[in-house]
């Protein structure tokens, strides 16, 4: 891969993300263009992060010719550096844009859904990546794709998959994120890096948040619940979205981010991640709808081996799907 496409390559992963966020987080998220649509990609005392100065770049955006919805799959895995073991997608956001209708979307599902995964019957949704992976080495996202394709009754055309250190440095690249955070959040369960346990809490109100205090924020789950990560992960990308339309990021980006080559990882062509991420900047706030499955449309069970895991409501998926993607029921 040229030294060229790289930085394209990640700008596309702004547009089309955050963690997520992460962690879009699904992991992070990666949304740095949901802009209307994709402005974007996807916790303690909030780090507060200077602004950098950010290059510009003479990178051609070329007009998008494609017709038709594009749906893009961000997952946010929990590799952590120097592991061997294969990870889980714990983030999981379905980014969708219709150019036609100047219409976009995201829908947050929770890791923990029991669904059926292609090939393998039940389990978490989350366990698709980790079951790709140990089928075929980078094998993760296709079954992911075809587990939620198999679930949500819509197609994935593409994806983006983020890991904890990529989420922290594209937070600090853009010189952090300003999070309006609504109520105090203590998690005295927080797992680092090594695994072991600590405590972090926010105070309610406006902070910026660094890469690491960031991943705190949209990773932190005991402090409500997975649909709770799942809402602040959603709100983070808002926030991410806003503030890469003041640093005016489109032309701005390749400069930016070519530190975070290797950090993402996607199967979307270069112009056709500049093609999407034009289109998705002119679209208006108005224009996205923004959904998270949550208990509202789950039950949840314990399975048979003790797992305890959110069985979908699946009228209500059918429901939630339409007014994302705008597919009928």
């Amino acid at each position: 891969m040229s030294r060229r496409s790289l930085p394209i390559r990640l700008l596309l992963l702004c547009f089309f993300a955050g963690a997520a966020c992460l962690p879009v987080a699904a992991g992070a998220a990666i949304y740095l263009a949901l802009n209307g649509a994709f402005d974007g990609l996807i916790s303690g005392t909030a780090h507060v992060a200077s602004s950098p100065a950010l290059p510009p770049s003479d990178v051609a955006v070329p007009e998008w010719s494609g017709k038709g919805r594009v749906n893009v799959l961000l997952l946010g895995s929990d590799h952590r550096r120097g592991e061997t073991d294969l990870p889980r997608a714990d983030t999981i956001i379905v980014a969708t844009l219709d150019p036609d209708s100047h219409t976009a979307g995201m829908l947050s599902l929770p890791r923990d859904l029991w669904v059926p995964i292609p090939g393998y019957g039940n389990d978490r949704i989350n366990a698709a990546f980790e079951l790709g992976e140990q089928a075929k080495r980078g094998g993760g996202p296709d079954l992911a794709r075809k587990t939620i394709e198999q679930l949500l009754g819509v197609p994935i055309h593409h994806y983006a998959v983020i890991g904890f250190e990529g989420f922290e440095k594209m937070v600090d690249q853009v010189g952090g994120v300003v999070v309006d955070v609504e109520r105090p959040i203590k998690d005295d369960e927080y797992p680092d890096a090594d695994y072991n346990m600590r405590r972090i809490f926010f105070q309610p109100g406006l902070q910026r948040l660094d890469g690491e205090t960031a991943l705190w924020y949209v990773r932190s789950r005991h402090a409500d619940s997975d649909f709770g990560r799942a809402r602040r992960q959603q709100q983070f990308l808002l926030a991410l979205r806003r503030q890469a339309l003041q640093l005016n990021l489109l032309p701005k980006a390749p400069g930016i981010l070519g530190s975070l080559a290797g950090a993402i990882q996607t199967d979307l062509r270069p112009p056709d991640a500049l093609s999407l991420a034009r289109v998705a900047k002119d679209i208006d706030t108005s224009r996205l709808v923004n959904r998270v499955v949550d208990e509202s449309m789950t039950t949840h069970w314990v399975t048979p081996a003790g797992a305890q895991v959110e069985l979908p409501d699946k009228a209500a998926l059918k429901r939630i799907s339409q007014e994302v993607f705008g597919t009928r029921p």
